[in-house]
C-alpha cells in the first residue's frame, strides 16, 4: 500500500514468536491506535477478506481479542508471551502458517480473487509489475 512516508511497518516474512505476519499486524494496530496508520491502512485492518483475517482465523483469534493484547502488551516479547499460550497456536500451526501465507494471493490459493480486485487501489505497482502474492505485493508496494 502507498503512503507509508513517515513510517516502516515490520515486513510481512518478519517474525515475533516464530511467527511471520504477527509483528506487522501488530504494528498496524499500534500505528491506527496512535492515529498513524494511513486511511488506506486502516480500511483494511483486520479484513476477513485480508491477510490479517487469515491470521486470525489460523489462530482462533477475534479481532478485538487481537486489538487488546497489543494494547495490554507493553512490548513485542511481552505480545509474543501472550501469542504463545493461545490453544490454537502450536509449533504445528505456526509452522502450518508460515508454510501457506506467502502464498496468499496465489493462484490457486484463498486471497487470489481478492488480490486481483484491490490491487488497483491497495498495491497499485502490481497493476504494471505483476507479482504471485499479497505478500510480495506489499513487498514491492512498500519498497521505495
Amino acid at each position: 500500500m502507498r503512503m507509508l512516508s513517515t513510517m516502516t511497518l515490520p515486513r510481512p516474512t518478519d517474525q515475533l514468536a516464530g511467527c511471520c505476519w504477527l509483528p506487522r499486524f501488530a504494528a498496524k494496530v499500534r500505528a491506527s491506535r496512535s492515529k498513524q496508520l494511513p486511511f488506506v491502512y486502516r480500511l483494511a485492518l483486520g479484513s476477513s477478506l485480508g491477510i490479517d483475517g487469515s491470521f486470525l482465523r489460523q489462530f482462533k483469534i477475534s479481532h478485538q481479542q487481537f486489538i487488546h493484547a497489543v494494547e495490554q502488551a507493553p512490548s513485542n516479547e511481552a505480545l509474543a508471551q501472550w501469542f504463545l499460550t493461545l490453544p490454537a497456536v502450536t509449533d504445528i500451526s505456526i509452522t502450518s502458517w508460515n508454510r501457506h501465507a506467502p502464498l496468499l494471493g496465489s493462484k490457486g490459493c484463498p486471497g487470489y480473487l481478492t488480490r486481483h480486485l484491490i490491487k488497483w487501489v491497495l498495491y497499485p505497482k502490481s497493476v504494471t509489475h505483476p507479482v504471485g502474492s499479497l505478500f510480495e505485493a506489499i513487498e514491492q508496494d512498500e519498497r521505495p
